[in-house]
């Protein structure tokens, strides 16, 4: 860091490139911050002091069922929501934490079907936070118990205000944030429908159908607020149309044998060869060989995202519906389950960095070997960057009885990434956080880890080494090109 400080200094460096290596080096540098914790016991019914709460370490989670998902407040993101399998949901503000990376965070509201009579009574499938709040005071969250419910942060609680009857299973929710938006709140359910909601008038005022099966992620479009991004357990991911009606609605189709996408024809072409080129909707057009279980846009809305339970993560052309054909390796796993739902990659926005392409963050799912692993790509390319492993975790190694026998796939364990979210600024305002979701409860924090410490003395003797190692190499292709040269015939 004090070299690009200096070389910022100098002048030999401009501010946007600066920005950009800065922030890169930041999000590369996420290391576990197992200090910074969540911990929802009442103050009535804690510990008197943080150093007690520390030493009862199996008390400190944030859900006692496990944690289900995470939103968080884009503007400034001081509040961070999450909710559970309990069923709860609690607000942490995260400013409470200075740059100490031992810390006890406390929910500052809460609200479960035992503190209120209309919260959920069932599992929480989603969340998020209203962004056209000056200040976030209101979430969208679903269910199990087959509702839509918008409610209320105020500082003695959360109180649900509106509550959205959808009679089918919600798997998940998006809203457009743009402001000249209708302010509709789109549904993937165990229909074969996307349901539109208006919070406005509480009615579903559209489906829009297309599929073939139960939609499991949808997506508004940033960059217009008339399309939607779904995909589905038929093996398809769908754009939609919000104008118009009926199987009209659905204006397109991504197709992964189809690497060139939808081209213009030119003024000049026979009527002959328009017929050669393929509809922008097609219904036997498949994204993946097996459930799409996520679908996102990227932040300007040319790039979409697709994970699969084919153990594919793909990158489409937006414009022209092509498979990039961005290959992330054979490390992605996105194994099949008996309970449905999205699992959708992370994506940091290429603005957040002012990098050339967008990184994609994946936590890896398998239920026959859960590894309690993050991997980080560069979006365009799958270029692999980084791996995140989950503190105290056993990598391939599978959970097993004591009879020896292998222990039956669990929700509620440690390796089981539900959720993940990115707080552009950590503690006093520096550095990146991130915050993940697991089974057994627990809200993990992931920090920027940087040090401008001297290299201890084994790295000292290991850097040697390498550089002895090199020079050995150069010598040999020297003497070898030398010989060579000296054998040429003139």
């Amino acid at each position: 860091m004090n070299f690009y400080l200096l070389c910022r200094a100098l002048g030999s460096l401009d501010p946007n490139s600066f920005r950009v290596t800065r922030t890169t080096q930041l999000i590369h540098s996420l290391e576990p911050a197992p200090g910074i914790r969540f911990s929802a016991r009442p103050r009535s019914q804690s510990s008197t002091t943080q150093k007690e709460l520390e030493s009862r370490d199996n008390e400190i989670f944030a859900h006692k069922s496990g944690v289900k998902c995470l939103a968080i407040d884009k503007k400034d993101g001081q509040v961070l929501v999450s909710a559970g399998a309990d069923p709860s949901i609690h607000v942490w503000n995260l400013e409470s934490r200075d740059s100490e990376l031992n810390h006890i965070h406390q929910p500052s509201a809460s609200i479960s079907k035992f503190s209120h009579p209309d919260a959920h009574t069932h599992s929480i499938t989603s969340l998020s936070v209203y962004p056209f709040d000056y200040e976030p005071s209101s979430i969208f969250s679903t269910s199990y118990d087959n509702t839509l419910k918008l409610s209320a942060i105020q500082p003695t609680g959360i109180t649900p205000t509106d509550t959205f009857k959808l009679d089918c299973t919600p798997y998940t929710h998006s809203f457009s944030s743009q402001p000249d938006s209708k302010r509709l709140v789109a549904v993937a359910t165990s229909e074969q429908y996307v349901r539109l909601v208006d919070p406005r008038t509480g009615i579903s005022v559209q489906r829009l159908p297309g599929h073939s099966g139960s939609v499991l992620s949808v997506d508004w479009a940033p960059h217009n607020p008339h399309l939607l991004a779904s995909s589905s357990v038929d093996n398809r991911a769908l754009i939609f149309d919000v104008r118009r009606g009926g199987f009209n609605a659905a204006v397109a189709s991504l197709d992964m044998d189809d690497p060139v996408g939808l081209v213009l024809p030119a003024p000049e072409t026979s009527v002959s060869a328009l017929s050669q080129i393929r509809p922008a909707y097609s219904r036997s057009a498949r994204a993946h060989s097996g459930p799409v279980t996520g679908i996102r846009w990227t932040s300007n809305g040319r790039h979409l995202v697709t994970s699969g339970q084919d153990a594919r993560i793909r990158v489409w052309d937006a414009a022209s519906g092509a498979n990039t054909l961005a290959h992330f390796g054979p490390r992605v796993r996105n194994s099949t389950t008996s309970n449905l739902g999205e699992r959708a990659p992370l994506l940091i926005p290429k603005e957040f960095t002012g990098a050339a392409h967008e990184t994609l963050l994946w936590p890896n799912f398998s239920e026959l070997d859960e590894r309690g692993e993050i991997f980080m790509f560069e979006l365009r390319e799958g270029t692999f960057i980084k791996r995140l492993k989950v503190p105290g975790v056993p990598i391939g190694v599978q959970a097993r009885g004591k009879a020896g026998a292998a222990v039956k796939p669990s929700a509620l364990r440690a390796t089981r990434i539900n959720d993940m979210v990115l707080r552009g600024s950590g503690g006093s305002g520096e550095g990146v956080e991130l915050f993940t979701a697991h089974g057994d409860g627990v809200i993990r924090s992931w920090v920027s880890n940087e040090t401008d410490a001297e290299p201890t003395e084994a790295e000292e003797e290991a850097l040697a080494d390498r550089k002895r190692k090199r020079g050995v190499l150069d010598d040999l292709f020297k003497t070898f090109f030398e010989d060579g040269a000296s054998e040429t015939p003139a």
